[in-house]
């Protein structure tokens, strides 16, 4: 599962300077000057990691290793290779071969309610704001702890970007940071920054690089994407020998997934039901929330051949303090030369035909559900018929003209015992028009399904401050 997590808050913090302009839809990262006219701006935000804790809390997101987060800002240049080393309309350069520093905020700050960097005037009303925060302070009448503009001297450096052209977009594994705000760390927020050497830099014109802010009336929004990259690939219906398969189990309650008390064991019995392995709770994996799995590899012998019935029974069922039965399942056998095809024959790509169910095309969606999105892989030409094929993938993407602008890069779908799914969280989703996109791979044959099908992100601002 996709999670995007928006900033609550961000701000651009200018050297020596009571200006606000934490409601600007541009952070203005710049530079240089000479003597008393030097400047330079550091950018700070602050994001709201408790559903990230809750699903983690909650079991599902089981493994924090298997947990990536990125930051990602789009650079304001990204969209014109013409803009490259050109000047901004304000006489500022658009700078390249440049590094960004990611550094900790380590104090409560407000956004404050300012808009321009310049006392610019419309209506008859001014939009410069000088309330906290700024460069000198992180709240009313209170100070940065760490010197004024979040730090003096050198600061922390959690991560470090490099920009060759100067129209790169921010993309940093900061998943070491929120998993430490998910587990206990404090979270005051985060900032970004041109290295010392460069902040110190005098320069006869100011060198810029821009980024779209929280406040931006695109899709170009600043975010933290998170993927669980745990995928369930279930082997029951297809058990072959001498395979490294996976078993699980899925507990649901009223229909809901929902996780045991504690991890289950498991024991499996051959044809005759003798034991032919046994699983203590800490050989069974928690993958996601309500469902669980086990490893298993069956070498042919004599007595385990092809369409031999082997069973799978899962003890320590216990749910909200109630005590449920074992639960027995069956699987069959498959001879491994199903498997391992070796000789002669080069086999061809299986022809897929794709479908997908779970969101109505065309559909209207009100932004917080979480969907569960039903992929069918089949023969073509046949309704029941499934294909099974090596791998299958979807995209997630909106439209600008001509262009295509991915939401969510192609990423596996979970291979069930039953069906083919994932997860849509479209609470990450920001009001518009998508598309979905399904990439099927048989044999080294890749085949995309272009627009499956589309669906509408129906606004409702009080899910997020910002209105659209």
């Amino acid at each position: 599962m996709v999670i995007r997590t928006y900033f609550d808050r961000n701000n651009t913090l200018i050297y020596n300077s009571k200006v606000n302009v934490g409601r600007n839809p541009i952070t203005e990262l710049f530079y240089g000057g000479i003597g008393g006219e030097k400047l330079f701006t550091r950018f700070i935000f602050q994001f709201d990691e408790a559903r990230l804790k809750q699903l983690y809390t909650g079991g599902t997101f089981t493994d924090l290793t298997k947990l990536k987060h990125t930051l990602r800002l789009t650079n304001t240049g990204a969209f014109d290779a013409q803009l490259l080393g050109q000047q901004t309309c304000y006489g500022k350069k658009r700078t390249c071969s440049f590094d960004l520093i990611l550094f900790p905020v380590t104090q409560n700050w407000d956004e404050g309610c300012g808009y321009d960097y310049d006392n610019c005037t419309y209506i008859g009303q001014g939009s410069q704001s000088f309330e906290p925060s700024n460069w000198f302070n992180p709240q009313t009448n209170t100070s940065w702890s760490g010197g004024s503009g979040v730090y003096s001297g050198s600061p922390t450096v959690l991560l470090t970007q490099h920009f060759e052209q100067g129209d790169e977009n921010v993309e940093m594994d900061i998943t070491s940071i929120v998993n430490g705000y998910m587990t206990g760390n404090t979270n005051y927020g985060l900032g970004l920054a041109f290295t010392r050497a460069l902040e110190e830099t005098e320069t006869s014109e100011y060198q810029y690089v821009g980024f779209f802010t929280r406040h931006t009336q695109t899709y170009f929004e600043p975010y933290v994407e998170s993927i669980y990259s745990n995928q369930i690939k279930d082997d029951r219906n297809n058990f072959y020998l001498d395979k490294n398969n996976k078993l699980y189990l899925y507990v649901n309650l009223g229909g809901q997934p929902t996780n045991l008390d504690s991890i289950p064991g498991a024991i499996v019995r051959d044809a005759n039901d003798d034991v032919f392995s046994a699983y203590t709770p800490s050989d069974v994996t928690h993958v996601t929330k309500g469902v669980y799995s086990i490893d298993i590899n069956v070498p042919t012998t004599s007595d385990n051949t092809d369409c031999i019935e082997f069973t799978d029974t899962w003890t320590g069922i216990t749910i909200n303090g109630v005590v449920r039965p074992d639960i027995e399942l069956d699987f069959i056998l498959k001879d491994s030369s199903d498997y391992y095809n070796i000789g002669y024959d080069d086999m061809l790509p299986k022809k897929v035909g794709v479908s997908i169910s779970g969101i109505k095309s065309d559909e209207d969606i009100y932004r917080g559900d979480i969907r569960k999105v039903i992929v069918s892989t089949r023969i073509p030409y046949t309704i029941e018929q499934k294909q099974l094929v090596d791998s299958v993938k979807y995209r997630l993407y909106v439209k600008e003209g001509k262009n295509e602008y991915t939401v969510v890069d192609f990423q596996n779908v979970e291979m069930a015992n039953n069906y083919n799914y994932f997860l849509l969280d479209t609470e990450s989703l920001i009001p518009g028009i998508y598309y979905i996109d399904i990439k099927v791979e048989s044999n080294l044959e890749v085949t995309t399904t272009k627009e499956v099908t589309s669906f509408r992100i129906v606004s409702q601002s009080e899910l997020r401050n910002n209105s659209y």
